[in-house]
């Protein structure tokens, strides 16, 4: 099955950040993409995020969203006829600006330092995102507007994420961890805390799920990957629920008060 977003740019692989050793092996769940809020004729209101491209790297930050945005207009030959597109608030690069404030940032290094991947490479639609777009008028202008309509793979699972990294992204990912020889390994989130316990000879402690107890958050472990015995920090994903997201502000301000 062929994937593409709303108005036909095609969903493709993700690549990591880096192609080199680095001292640092960032792991999330799955990319994000680029959006824009569509402001389409006859509709009574913009939609506010629609998932239109790929994400230019993992984590992006959105720095360049509006030169993004513009080289996508270009891309698909965005018609005067299709309505307008525009910025989406703070949307776009969400979740890379939370890793450089709230992972990189305590831990005293730059961007360039790590190497930042995902278990899956390729974007999913979320739920929210898929119900806006299916609703009737939506639809019905879509079409008569001669838009390309999305070919999206939904939001997984957890459990999910988990199944599909270890059955297809296995090898990919130890290359990605032997390339980059990192010296810490962090995960983010549930998911990528279990494919990387699972893709490990062992680990210490064992870890079977995230906790946001205050007393044992952000406590360094170590991994053995590939034969090499490597510092494992799990985290919070930067979408995690309130407890999770309170016991991760407690870590980085514990790393702001010691300066470790």
């Amino acid at each position: 099955m062929e994937l593409n977003y709303l108005f036909g740019r095609p969903v493709r692989a993700a690549r990591p950040s880096a192609d080199g050793r680095r001292e640092l092996f960032i792991l999330g769940a799955y990319p994000s993409a680029l959006y824009v809020c569509w402001t389409a004729p006859a509709l009574p209101r913009p939609i506010q995020a629609v998932a239109v491209d790929n994400e230019p790297e993992p984590f992006w930050t959105g720095d360049d969203e509006h030169e993004r945005i513009e080289q996508w207009q270009r891309d698909v030959s965005f018609r005067e006829s299709w309505g307008r597109v525009s910025a989406c608030g703070r949307l776009n690069g969400s979740s890379g600006r939370w890793v450089k404030e709230q992972v990189l940032s305590p831990l005293g290094a730059a961007r360039s330092q790590a190497w930042i991947t995902d278990c899956l490479d390729i974007y999913y639609e979320s739920e929210q995102a898929a119900v806006h777009l299916e609703q009737p008028a939506v639809r019905e202008a879509i079409s008569r507007l001669g838009i390309r309509p999305r070919c999206l793979l939904p939001h997984p699972s957890e459990a999910a994420i988990v199944r599909e990294a270890l059955a297809a992204h296995a090898e990919r990912l130890g290359a990605e961890i032997r390339t980059a020889r990192p010296e810490l390994i962090v995960t983010l989130g549930n998911a990528a805390l279990r494919v990387l316990a699972a893709l490990a000879e062992s680990s210490e402690p064992r870890l079977g799920r995230l906790s946001p107890d205050l007393q044992t958050y952000g406590c360094v472990g170590r991994v053995q990957v590939d034969g090499r015995s490597v510092a494992w920090l799990p985290l919070a994903h930067p979408g995690a629920p309130g407890p999770y997201q309170r016991a991760h502000a407690a870590w980085v301000q514990s790393r702001r008060t010691t300066g470790q």
